[in-house]
């Protein structure tokens, strides 16, 4: 009887290696497929901004307000916002200079 739980034991741990193994083999591909910021550049800001482009964001201005919207433009001075929560029917243009923060959602 000893023999067989030993076995029984032994198949377990190789089945739970082999599900660790195969179920961390896909992580490398998915995080390569993630856009890279330079957290150094002077435009970080602009830059995550660009890749969130037609995406929601919330933006934390040097103010203190907070802006919920779409990325609809992005210049090299300002960023324009569409569709804002709470204000569906206005746009905004923000200096990029005065947001302190970009806020974006991962996942649901």
């Amino acid at each position: 009887m000893r023999y067989v739980i030993g076995r029984c034991g032994i198949g377990a741990v190789m089945l739970v290696l082999c599900l660790v193994g195969g179920g961390t083999a896909w992580v490398p591909s998915v995080l390569a497929d993630e856009p890279t910021v330079d957290a150094n550049s002077p435009d970080a800001v602009r830059q995550v901004l660009e890749q969130q482009q037609g995406k929601r964001v919330k933006v934390k201005l040097v103010s203190g307000q907070d802006l919920d919207g779409k990325v609809a433009k992005v210049g090299s001075q300002v960023v324009v916002f569409s569709e804002l929560s709470g204000m569906e029917f206005f746009d905004a243009t923000v200096r990029l200079d005065q947001v302190a923060a970009v806020l974006v959602r991962r996942g649901k």
